[in-house]
């Protein structure tokens, strides 16, 4: 019976998408934010982050991720559907060999340079 109840809770788990979503790096929005409210400049990605991306998109309040992966062709499947569904902030996302590999939660005021600007393929 505990075997039975081990796998099926196992088979739940794995099936369940919010088990393998992405979650808000706090600590990356926290610094992304102090540089900015120092500066109050664009704000470089490339020296405030230390983990290997590709290029970075903006998700704007209310934007469906289906809708930007067919755009951009790049795969957004660990993200939430409610998570750009806070008017006053953005969803910063951090693409890797065109999928999403971290995510932060910036206010709307944080301006970035564009030199790793997604652009459509």
């Amino acid at each position: 019976m505990k075997k039975i109840f081990l796998i099926i809770s196992i088979l739940t788990l794995s099936s369940c998408d919010s088990f393998f979503q992405l979650n808000f790096d706090r600590e990356l929005t926290d610094k992304i934010h102090s540089e900015y409210l120092k500066e109050k400049k664009l704000i470089d990605l490339n020296n405030l982050t230390d983990f290997e991306w590709d290029n970075y998109y903006i998700i704007y309040p209310y934007s469906i991720p289906e809708e930007i992966e067919k755009k951009y062709k790049i795969d957004l499947s660990n993200l939430s559907e409610y998570v750009a569904m806070d008017d006053s902030k953005r969803v910063l996302v951090f693409i890797k060999n065109k999928k999403s590999i971290k995510i932060c939660q910036i206010k709307y005021r944080v301006e970035f340079t564009e030199n790793k600007l997604l652009k459509i393929l």
